[in-house]
């Protein structure tokens, strides 16, 4: 039976001071030390590969490698100890940022690597690495960015110029693949991450609407999208043409058609935004397109044309409805501002 008059003190070493008026009181003092418990296996394998584990946790695989070449670069090794983890300090956060800063890295290029590593902190504090995120953004600021998006969307007249260059295409086969591609930016607004992942079979038919579902999106989470029957006019054409040209109609449906050892096999996201940008230069135009324009430019043809911005959003999938209407807002800026109602003889 333990002693009323014992004292436990759990984690202490030595014994209590004991009060100067209880002197004469007879007491016995019980040290009783505990010592952490094992470690759960999760956080094991965290401690014995960090940025394995960390990367094993994103949701998309272009996730992963967006964080894997971020995190790679700062520590210049993929082979991250739980050592190299604690030797980081916000100076060295800081200094990371100037360096990439002073080699003309882009701002939001900055930004993005900056998240990768506050991201990958505080894993390390959840799993008891680290207690402190030394990429915090209140010790290491990121740059400002100005979030105007003035200049993203094509307007009608160059949008219709970098058509009429696709008309221009020699090949028959590439033609009615790129066609396919850019009506599918235009009309869907997808991501061009989204377009180089679409397979035949993610086409289907609901009643009488088409829908192309999105089993890799940016959230993770698989979507759908309606397809217009122009879109869908092309996609057959497109098809059809793979089909009389000896390819099948299975599997990824925009294949690289290049002569060379990547023939008949998926194009990747950087091919897509290639044959946007190649069709522009086609076209004479005398600015930077990309294929993230287009989806800027269905978010402003679609509101243009009468929808309401809860439909673009729900149709472009973005979380925030902010982030649709900084779409096109700023066009809106430019075609009916402020300056417009100056007249001055």
């Amino acid at each position: 039976m333990t002693d009323p008059h014992c004292i436990r003190i759990f984690g202490a070493t030595t014994p209590p001071a004991i009060p100067k008026q209880h002197e004469k009181s007879v007491y016995s003092v019980e040290i009783a030390v505990v010592e952490p418990g094992p470690k759960s296996r999760v956080l094991r394998q965290i401690e014995e590969d960090p940025l394995g584990q960390f990367l094993a946790g994103q949701l998309t695989e272009r996730t992963r490698r967006a964080y894997y070449a971020d995190i790679c670069e700062f520590f210049d090794t993929d082979r991250v100890t739980p050592a190299d983890i604690r030797a980081i300090t916000f100076a060295d956060i800081i200094s990371f940022r100037n360096g990439l800063a002073a080699l003309g890295r882009k701002r939001t290029t900055i930004n993005r690597k900056l998240s990768s590593l506050k991201a990958f902190f505080r894993m390390m504090i959840a799993a008891q690495v680290i207690e402190l995120n030394p990429a915090d953004s209140t010790l290491v600021r990121g740059f400002r960015v100005d979030e105007t998006l003035t200049g993203k969307s094509i307007d009608q007249r160059r949008l219709q110029q970098i058509l009429e260059a696709v008309d221009q295409e020699e090949d028959e086969l590439r033609q009615a693949r790129d066609r396919a591609i850019l009506y599918l930016l235009i009309y869907g607004g997808l991501r061009r991450s989204e377009v180089a992942n679409v397979s035949w079979s993610d086409l289907t038919q609901d009643g009488a609407f088409y829908l192309l579902s999105l089993p890799t999106t940016k959230s993770g989470v698989p979507q759908d999208i309606k397809l217009q029957p122009i879109v869908v006019h092309f996609l057959l054409h497109y098809r059809d043409a793979l089909i009389t040209h000896g390819f099948d109609d299975q599997g990824k449906t925009f294949i690289s058609l290049s002569r060379n050892q990547s023939r008949g096999k998926p194009l990747t996201d950087q091919s897509i935004n290639h044959i946007a940008k190649k069709y522009a230069r086609r076209a004479g135009l005398d600015r930077t397109v990309t294929a993230h324009m287009f989806r800027h430019t269905c978010c402003t043809l679609s509101i243009e044309g009468g929808a309401k911005p809860q439909q673009v959003q729900a149709h472009l999938r973005h979380k925030d409805l902010k982030t649709t209407m900084r779409y096109y807002e700023n066009r809106e800026r430019m075609t009916d501002n402020a300056s417009d109602y100056i007249k001055v003889q």
